[in-house]
């Protein structure tokens, strides 16, 4: 089986913000993925228990912003972008789950400038 690696993921915000202007978001995490399936005799057998990010909550203040849910499809150590309004100073949190059940979270402000 190969090394499994789930980190907290990063928030990455805009230096600048203004108020209700649309700024972009990034989120970076550091997770390999795999299908757990190998071609054997030109057929898909599964080798191994898959290991993936299974789904992504993005909250903006109290409130669930969006939330993304993922497949074995997914890149390793994606780089997932979107934007949003910022409509109030207040915190962002993202919060990753694999599918072994695990998560990990980040946290962020923002700030008008």
């Amino acid at each position: 089986m190969a090394k499994k690696v789930f980190r907290a993921p990063r928030i990455r915000v805009p230096r600048k913000i203004k108020k209700d202007k649309i700024i972009e978001m990034r989120v970076k995490v550091s997770h390999n993925s795999y299908t757990g399936l190998k071609i054997v005799d030109g057929k898909y057998v599964a080798n191994e228990p898959a290991y993936y990010l299974k789904r992504m909550d993005f909250y903006y203040g109290d409130d669930l912003a969006c939330s993304y849910d993922m497949t074995a499809a997914t890149s390793p150590n994606p780089l997932i972008r979107f934007k949003m309004r910022a409509s109030k100073e207040a915190p962002v949190r993202v919060v990753m789950t694999n599918n072994d059940g695990v998560v990990k979270e980040a946290k962020a402000e923002i700030k008008f400038s």
